[in-house]
């Protein structure tokens, strides 16, 4: 009977952080970049080249900085499931590597939130980054050229 109050207060904690991550799934994720960027679209593949070190620079040249959640976030999971087809431990892990071995050509900058994110990327023509919908909210110095469900 001394445990039972323990016991509501964890499966408690468990379905509040299922219902945080749940509402956090039913808002699209966007991928943003800088307003001044040439690019108006991206698939979902050259998103993933981007974020796995195949493309380094946009069409016109300019080098591409990338912006990361960290790895606790629950929205970048979702990105990392959603278009890198890995759990985001497993990206993170895979960046350390290249990294460690000097492979690294253009990693990503891991920000603490989505509004830091999108800060950078409208500051940053070179940019991009993935946040809310909800994050953007008509920003003029923000495109978006992808959304994912």
């Amino acid at each position: 009977m001394k445990y039972i109050p323990a016991i509501l207060l964890a499966v408690c904690g468990a379905l509040a952080a299922l219902g945080v991550r749940a509402a956090l799934a039913s808002e699209p994720i966007v991928v943003i970049v800088n307003k001044n960027n040439s690019v108006d679209a991206l698939s979902a593949g050259d998103i993933r080249k981007i974020y796995t070190n195949s493309i380094l620079v946009w069409a016109d040249g300019a080098p591409i900085t990338i912006y990361d959640l960290s790895v606790q976030d629950n929205m970048r999971e979702d990105f990392s499931e959603k278009v890198l087809g890995k759990e985001a431990y497993r990206i993170a892990e895979e960046w350390a590597h290249l990294k460690i071995t000097n492979q690294a050509k253009n990693p990503p900058l891991t920000m603490k939130s989505q509004m830091l994110i999108v800060r950078r990327v409208s500051m940053e023509k070179g940019a991009i980054g993935y946040v809310s919908r909800s994050a953007v909210r008509d920003n003029p110095m923000i495109k978006i050229v992808n959304t994912i469900q």
